[in-house]
């Protein structure tokens, strides 16, 4: 049987243009981390980025920062432009701005995932869960607490030998209303 040589032709790149010294080329990896974000999210930032890029050229610079500050009525001294864009990716575009801020929002999960995380403790759907099994958990696992932060901050929230987690959800992500308010 005669077997026929066939090759793939490979895609070529172009790897004619070097950095200079004023425009470094950074090595990133591929996060994912935006990945964590909702639809609405991603569409508020989006919206904030299109605001931000003043001239529509898909890329947030330094006159761009500049235009919003002032608009602000802030400083904008052109070092504290610089001190910004030094703690962000470059060049600022749409995807790096969204990583930039999905590992700068907070760490608080959205309501629904807190209390999620709770009911895996709470085998009865009572809206308790037993004291000390959380805080043998909240010292073990993931960001380890000490016994004293533990103590500190479920003092609020025990009843008896439980934890009434929506309560605590409550004090965490606030309430319905209050998001709903806001």
């Amino acid at each position: 049987m005669k077997t026929k040589n066939v090759s793939q032709k490979q895609p070529s790149i172009n790897c004619s243009r070097s950095p200079t010294k004023t425009s470094q080329w950074k090595m990133r990896s591929t996060s994912g981390v935006f990945a964590q974000l909702t639809s609405a999210q991603i569409n508020e930032l989006k919206e904030s980025f299109t605001l931000l890029d003043k001239n529509g050229n898909g890329v947030i610079e330094k006159e761009d920062l500049q235009a919003m500050l002032i608009s602000l009525g802030q400083d904008s001294s052109t070092s504290d432009i610089s001190y910004m864009l030094s703690l962000m990716p470059s060049p600022l575009n749409f995807a790096a701005y969204l990583t930039f801020f999905s590992t700068h929002l907070s760490a608080i999960s959205p309501r629904e995932e807190i209390i999620d995380a709770f009911r895996t403790f709470d085998e009865n759907n009572s809206g308790k869960v037993n004291l000390n099994e959380l805080k043998d958990a909240l010292m073990t696992m993931g960001s380890r607490m000490s016994e004293e932060q533990v103590n500190n901050a479920l003092k609020r929230f025990v009843s008896g030998n439980y934890i009434l987690y929506r309560d605590l959800v409550n004090a965490l992500a606030g309430t319905e209303e209050q998001k709903n308010n806001t």
